[in-house]
């Protein structure tokens, strides 16, 4: 039961990350360079990755699913200061705050504390600050 929920925040996480650029390329002249936040999101009792998680930057429709590991990478983060959302199925939503360099990298690890019913969360590019909580 639990792999349609992972499913379908994968596939809604899916299309913007494949629209992201690779970082081959170095940018055209007077273009800022993107960064990158990257992290772990781990279960905050056990300290165990939590894998399918979802990571957005909602003001920027963008974002990314943690791997098996609970690893993520979001890249090409305009610089400045972003709030970060991370949650998973059975896991409370929770807020980060970044500040991202021109071209660089910013770790964001995301403990989640772990919860069901009311409250808990799935997270995706386009929330605009709205999750979608489990009934």
């Amino acid at each position: 039961m639990r792999v349609l929920p992972a499913l379908a925040l994968f596939l809604i996480l899916a299309a913007p990350a494949a629209a992201q650029s690779d970082g081959s390329a170095p940018p055209a002249p007077g273009v800022v360079a993107g960064g990158t936040v990257e992290g772990v999101v781990t279960n905050a009792e056990t300290g165990q990755p939590v894998a399918g998680a979802g990571v957005v930057i909602p003001a920027l429709g963008i974002g990314a699913m943690t791997d098996r590991e609970g690893r993520y990478a979001i890249a090409d983060v305009p610089p400045g200061e972003h709030a970060v959302r991370a949650g998973a199925f059975t896991y409370h939503m929770t807020d980060y705050a970044v500040t991202v360099a021109e071209g660089g990298a910013v770790r964001l690890d995301a403990p989640l504390a772990p919860g069901a019913g009311a409250g808990c969360a799935a997270v995706h590019p386009g929330d605009h600050g709205e999750a979608d909580t489990a009934p």
